[in-house]
Parts: C-alpha cells; sequence; structure tokens
C-alpha cells in the first residue's frame, strides 16, 4: 500500500483541518498517509516533558527542533512513497517548499496541490517551485488520489540530471552572448509543450 507523505502549512485550525482533508481524501482511496500534525511530534506537548526533566526553555526548543526535522526528513525520504505539497496561500508555506524539494531531489513521486487562485507572481507561482513538480498543479482535491498513482508510475530516473543538462545549454547560450533569438530558438524548442 502506498504511503504519501502530506506536506503543508500547519500553524492554525483552518491549515490543520485543510491538511486533514487532504489526508481523508488519499485514505479514502487506499492510500496511508503521514500527516506531520497528526502523526509526528507535538512541539506544544513535548517541551514542558522536556523542561520537565531539566532542558532549559532554550534548549528544549533545540531539542525538539532538531527531532521534528529528523522526524519528518526521515519520513518523507525512507518511509513514504509519494509525496502530495499543499501549495495553498499566496505563497506556499517555507517547511512545505523544503520538503517538496527534498522529495524531487531524492526523485520521490510529487504532486503538488493548490485550489487557492492567490499568487505572488500575477496568477502564477513561482517556477522554481511549480517545476519540483512538473509544472502541473492539482487543483482538486478528489484528483488527488489519482494524482499520486500517475506520478508513481511516471519514470522519474533522470528528472534531475535532465534539469541540469538543460541549466547547462541555457548558461553556455548566456555566456556566449548571442542573439536573444537564438536564445529565444533554443527555449522554444527545449520546453514547448509536448
Amino acid at each position: 500500500m502506498l504511503r504519501v507523505y502530506c506536506a503543508g502549512p500547519l500553524f492554525n485550525a483552518a491549515e490543520r483541518s485543510e491538511m486533514d482533508s487532504i489526508a481523508a481524501t488519499l485514505e479514502a482511496a487506499s492510500l496511508t498517509t503521514f500527516l506531520p500534525h497528526r502523526d509526528g511530534l507535538e512541539f506544544a506537548k513535548l517541551k514542558p516533558e522536556l523542561e520537565k526533566l531539566g532542558a532549559s526553555v532554550e534548549e528544549a526548543a533545540h531539542i525538539l527542533d532538531r527531532a521534528i526535522f529528523s522526524l519528518d526528513t526521515y519520513q518523507l525520504l525512507r518511509r513514504c512513497d509519494a509525496v502530495v505539497a499543499n501549495l495553498n496561500g499566496r505563497v506556499a508555506d517555507e517547511g512545505t517548499v523544503v520538503e517538496a524539494s527534498l522529495a524531487w531531489h531524492a526523485g520521490k513521486p510529487l504532486v503538488l496541490f493548490k485550489a487557492d487562485a492567490r499568487s505572488m507572481l500575477s496568477g502564477s507561482d513561482n517556477p522554481m517551485l511549480t517545476g519540483l513538480g512538473g509544472f502541473e498543479v492539482v487543483d482538486q482535491l478528489a484528483a488527488l488520489p489519482q494524482a499520486i498513482l500517475d506520478a508513481v508510475a511516471r519514470d522519474r530516473a533522470r528528472r534531475v540530471e535532465e534539469t541540469l543538462e538543460s541549466g547547462e545549454e541555457i548558461a553556455s547560450l548566456r555566456e556566449q552572448g548571442g542573439e536573444l533569438s537564438t536564445l529565444a530558438k533554443t527555449l522554444y524548442s527545449t520546453f514547448k509543450k509536448r
């Protein structure tokens, strides 16, 4: 059974509720999930326990920061088969961006979800983020399970290397200082939708 890491903002009741809905949708489709605020470590509950053991306020916070980073990274990279990243909001939550980046670089299937029209760049999200999901963003909660299955089925073996090769070609053209039209032709032939 596929296990999906659910990345997204968790800093208020509405955000946690939205993440609960994402996990519930995936679980209803027979996928298992890791939801950090449900299945991970709760800072507010563990901090007083560490302080009871003699940790200072700062030391307890430091211990929990390291523990949360370690647990969530382990779950994402070792225990989960795929990642869904909730990008809702004007800009994506910074922790979600890190989790999506880890997934992309590790070759994990990654699905970007955004049902929110707000964005930082006049209707578009930052291409450094959407590129992690192959410039595909799922905007319907009900479509997430199939998008995860599709992402798992896709060949991702050369994803990072292909991106670096394209970047190298573009950098070379830029460094040669050629005509803009030559650069545009290269970009068009390399990246036009197939």
